[in-house]
């Protein structure tokens, strides 16, 4: 019978391997069996657990038409909870890096993604300066030394279409900069920031676990 792992390591804020916690697999299915137990471990001295099954964890009426959507609830000595991941699919295998932090939730902090989109504007801006630059920087040279005539040529063509690249380049920023007023600012997308699978939108706001899942769709091998 096909079987599943379930691998990974448990450390402190401080990185530091946490022994002993309780940790425990579930299947979820909101409609059939929800919460199936698929299995059971303890971390090791080192932080490391490790928990095996096979399909009779969560047999079914539909069992071969899915498979697990797993999460694990950690819990101390004294079964206290302290992190439930969140659900992720497997084939056949999940390694698992979960790091354990008191989380200070600040729901006045200042929201350090708000107005990226205006942010990106500002850093384009600054590449019309540079623009700007290269050109006086050409200009000189041409006005002031002898440069070879290939040479000569380049800059003198780059000089000649500057007026309708900066103009070309300025309207670009205009169109962007309509855009994030507009429709951006209505779907409120420039205050939506990283959301990548350790840091929510609004990481000073709100709690978070800090959990990266690598899942395997066959067992991991040495070569």
């Amino acid at each position: 019978m096909e079987t599943f792992s379930l691998n990974g390591r448990v450390i402190s804020q401080d990185e530091l391997p946490l022994k002993d916690l309780q940790i425990s697999a579930y299947d979820y299915e909101p409609l059939l069996n929800p919460n199936d137990l698929l299995g059971q471990a303890t971390t090791d001295v080192y932080g490391y657990f490790r928990i095996e099954f096979d399909k009779s964890k969560f047999s079914g009426f539909l069992s071969h038409l899915k498979t697990p959507g797993v999460h694990l609830i950690i819990k101390d000595k004294q079964s206290n909870k302290i992190l439930e991941t969140k659900i992720s699919e497997t084939t056949t295998e999940i390694d698992y890096d979960i790091r354990v932090v008191d989380n200070v939730i600040d729901k006045d902090a200042l929201d350090i993604y708000s107005g990226n989109a205006r942010r990106v504007i500002s850093t384009l801006s600054d590449v019309g300066s540079i623009i700007g630059l290269e050109n006086r920087i050409n200009l000189d040279i041409l006005n002031n030394s002898s440069p070879p005539e290939d040479i000569k040529e380049k800059l003198q063509n780059f000089v000649d279409g500057y007026d309708e690249r900066s103009a070309n380049f300025n309207h670009l920023i205009v169109i962007l900069s309509a855009l994030v007023d507009t429709y951006l600012e209505e779907i409120h997308v420039e205050d939506i920031g990283y959301d990548g699978p350790q840091v929510p939108r609004k990481p000073r706001r709100e709690s978070y676990e800090q959990v990266i899942t690598w899942p395997r769709k066959e067992k991991f091998k040495w070569a």
